[in-house]
């Protein structure tokens, strides 16, 4: 299976995570830019949930990277956040 270069090519990612697999690496920097985005618009995980019809004890595990959610998900994610999906997918 190959991976997007900038696993490689992004040292903070491969650095951090590596150990821990680089599909773990992926889904931890998803979670991270959901929280990030969450943050930034200044929702609680509790208020983001709600505006996506998902319990805050299902969208916790989404964005500590513990589950790999689906993309619909996402895409409910980033516009709730109005953000794009590809935001989601970019660890620099």
């Amino acid at each position: 299976m190959s991976y997007p270069l900038y696993f490689e090519e992004t040292p903070t990612l491969y650095m951090e995570f590596k150990g821990i697999g680089v599909e773990k690496a992926y889904l931890i920097n998803i979670g991270k830019n959901i929280t990030k985005y969450r943050k930034k618009r200044g929702y609680s995980s509790q208020e983001l949930g709600d505006l996506i019809d998902m319990e805050k004890s299902n969208l916790i595990p989404i964005e500590k990277g513990r589950i790999n959610t689906t993309a619909l998900t996402l895409l409910k994610i980033a516009n709730a956040l109005d953000i794009e999906v590809q935001d989601l997918f970019d660890f620099s």
